[in-house]
C-alpha cells in the first residue's frame, strides 16, 4: 500500500519521462493499493466541478443541503488512480494511453461537507489485440464506509496482434440505442476549465504539440468530462433531475471528442429505471459506447 502524498511533483514527472520508453505493462504491479488522506468535499470545489461541465442543475447551488455533483467523485479519485498507474514498476506509458472504460456506482450520495477516503487498486493487466488494458479498482469511503464503488480501465496502444477469430462467425450484436435524447457540444475552452476542476493538466487536452505527440490531429476533450456532461443529461431528463437519484453509470471511450463537434445522446430503456445509452458524433461516429445508467426508485 502506498500514499500518494509520498510521491512528489519531481518524482511524478521522473516517472512519466523515464515510462515514455517503456512499451509494455509488466503484470505483476496487481495488487498494488494506494490510499489517499481525507478529501474535503467543499461545496466551492463541487460548484466549479459543475460549472466546468456545463451543469447548471439547481440541487448543486442549494445554501443548505446542496448536492455534489456525481461525477464529482472521479476528481476525489485522481490523485490516487494516478499514483496507482505512475508505480515505478508498472511502465505506464501515459503519451500512449487513454482513458477506456469508467464505472461508478453511488451507493450513498456524496455530501457536502464530508471527508472522504479514496483507494485505488490495480486489479490486473489485459493483454488485447491493439495493446494492454490496465484494470483498476477505484472506491470512496466515508467514516470506514464504502459510498462510490467503482472501476477504470486504461488503454495503452500497442502494435496490432494479429487476430485469433479468423474464419469464426461474428457475434451479433446488439441493435445501438436510438432514441435520441439530447444535443450538446464541449466548447472550445471547455477542456482548460475542465482541467482546473478536476485538476487533470494532462496536456493532450491542451496542447497541440502534445496532442499530436500522442497521436492526435488536436487536444481532445476530457473523457470524463464528455461523461459528465452526458450524466447530467441522462439526470435531467430520465431521473426527475434529481442528482441522488443516480445508482450506477458506466461508458466504454470508444472515440475521442475535439471541442465543437455536435454530439448526440441516444438511448434505450432496459427496465424501469435502467437505460442503456451511446453518445455519437454528427457522422455517427460513436464517442461513447456500452453506456448504462440506473436510478433508485423512491
Amino acid at each position: 500500500m502506498a500514499d500518494y502524498r509520498e510521491i512528489g511533483t519531481w518524482n511524478k514527472i521522473v516517472r512519466i519521462g523515464r515510462n515514455a520508453f517503456s512499451s509494455s505493462l509488466n503484470p505483476k504491479v496487481a495488487g498494488f493499493r494506494v490510499e489517499g488522506p481525507e478529501f474535503p468535499i467543499r461545496q466551492a470545489d463541487a460548484l466549479a466541478y459543475a460549472l466546468a461541465t456545463e451543469d447548471p442543475n439547481p440541487a448543486f447551488f442549494r445554501k443548505e443541503g446542496a448536492v455534489v455533483p456525481p461525477l464529482f467523485a472521479s476528481r476525489i479519485l485522481k490523485d490516487v488512480l494516478e499514483q496507482a498507474i505512475l508505480h515505478p514498476k508498472l511502465g505506464m506509458n501515459v503519451l500512449r494511453m487513454v482513458h477506456a472504460e469508467q464505472a461508478l456506482q453511488f451507493l450513498s450520495p456524496l455530501q457536502i461537507g464530508w471527508n472522504v477516503t479514496p483507494v485505488a487498486v490495480v486489479t490486473g493487466i489485459r493483454e488485447v489485440s491493439s495493446g494492454q488494458l490496465c484494470d483498476v479498482a477505484v472506491d470512496i469511503f466515508h467514516k470506514g464506509d464504502r459510498v462510490v464503488a467503482g472501476s477504470a480501465s486504461l488503454f495503452v496502444r500497442g502494435k496490432k496482434k494479429p487476430s485469433d477469430k479468423k474464419g469464426k462467425d461474428k457475434k451479433e450484436e446488439a441493435p445501438e440505442p436510438d432514441q435520441a435524447l439530447a444535443t450538446f457540444s464541449v466548447a472550445p475552452g471547455q477542456p482548460r476549465r475542465y482541467a482546473q476542476a478536476s485538476q487533470d493538466y494532462n496536456p493532450i487536452h491542451t496542447k497541440p504539440l502534445v496532442a499530436r505527440l500522442a497521436g492526435f490531429k488536436a487536444p481532445i476533450a476530457h473523457g470524463l468530462c464528455v461523461m459528465a456532461m452526458a450524466t447530467s443529461k441522462l439526470i435531467d431528463k430520465l431521473g426527475d433531475n434529481d442528482p441522488a437519484r443516480l445508482d450506477r453509470v458506466a461508458v466504454r471511450f470508444s472515440t475521442p471528442a475535439w471541442p465543437g463537434e455536435e454530439l448526440t445522446l441516444k438511448v434505450r430503456e432496459q427496465a424501469p429505471g435502467r437505460h442503456e445509452f451511446i453518445l455519437v458524433k454528427a457522422n455517427g461516429k460513436p464517442v461513447l459506447t456500452r453506456g448504462e445508467v440506473a436510478f433508485r426508485r423512491y
